[in-house]
């Protein structure tokens, strides 16, 4: 799965776990620092479904050029045989004629003997009955007319299938770049669901929506903004030190501190929602958000 960072960069310097509300400067909260406002994709559903059509739609083009790409290759090289079959028949044409020619020669005559022009080789070909059946010099110098046109196009065909081969590798990692950019799409718009969730039961349970500046001043105080954080006691991670009975009740699953931090983001904004200040001590931590 690819994981997207988050907007607003900032260093973890946390080394052990913290729980709720608490510290690890002897109990005082520990001070923030100003942060720039960000929304991002994830925050934003309507844009992250958007995103997700237009990385659908890429997808539908790069499978297009690569079905016609190869589509395009099978008729080349179809021809290709084709014109080998048919220089291989011109040839033989070329070699019989020749030597019904010397035949005519060494006679001293018209050739009369339908027979013999039938069995002079396993003549199963309608064309090259045909032209057995005509003229013998003019089938000589229709033979060679027609040999001097084929290696052109032959070679024309060769250069089509050479350059169609070679786009071959970069359509598919078209397509397979373009299939990992639909996996984050579509991680991005399952944040982005949680996040609208969020802000949904928030409206609806009269909460004040807190600002970037609280959430990073809550993160800061709970974790020193440390997402991958677990207190020493074996409680509480994350940064928000989510427990993990909390952390379910908000449809997390597994270790909260390995989640990303967008998924640590919008279930700690789906909690909010639904509960308000309260998972945060007021005393401690909690103080950073804004009083309801």
């Amino acid at each position: 799965m690819t994981v997207l960072f988050v907007a607003v960069v900032v260093t973890a310097v946390a080394a052990g776990g913290v729980a709720f509300g608490q510290s690890d400067n002897g109990g005082e909260p520990a001070q923030p620092v100003a942060v720039e406002a960000v929304i991002p994709p994830w925050r934003d559903l309507e844009r992250a479904q958007q995103d997700l059509e237009v990385a659908i739609e890429a997808r539908e083009a790069a499978q297009v050029a690569l079905d016609r790409t190869v589509d395009e290759l099978h008729r080349e090289l179809a021809r290709l045989d084709q014109l080998n079959d048919v220089d291989t028949g011109r040839q033989l044409l070329k070699d019989e004629a020749e030597r019904l020619v010397v035949q005519e020669y060494m006679s001293g005559g018209d050739i009369e003997d339908l027979a013999f022009i039938l069995e002079v080789s396993e003549a199963t070909d309608a064309l090259w009955r045909k032209a057995l059946l005509s003229e013998v010099s003019e089938v000589f110098d229709q033979a060679l007319d027609a040999r001097e046109n084929v290696p052109g196009e032959r070679e024309r065909t060769e250069a089509r299938v050479r350059r169609l081969d070679d786009a071959l590798p970069y359509l598919s990692s078209r397509l397979a770049d373009v299939e990992e950019s639909i996996e984050a799409a579509e991680w991005v718009v399952y944040i982005a669901e949680i996040n609208d969730m969020a802000e949904r039961e928030r409206v609806e349970n009269g909460f004040i929506e807190p600002t970037e500046q609280h959430w990073y001043n809550l993160r800061f105080c709970e974790s020193t903004n440390n997402y991958t954080v677990e207190s020493a006691n074996g409680l509480f991670y994350g940064a928000y030190q989510f427990e993990p009975r909390t952390w379910r009740t908000v449809g997390g699953t597994g270790n909260p501190a390995h989640a990303p931090p967008e998924e640590q983001d919008a279930r700690a904004r789906l909690l909010y929602a639904r509960r308000g200040d309260q998972p945060w001590p007021r005393d401690y931590c909690g103080r950073f958000l804004p009083r309801n």
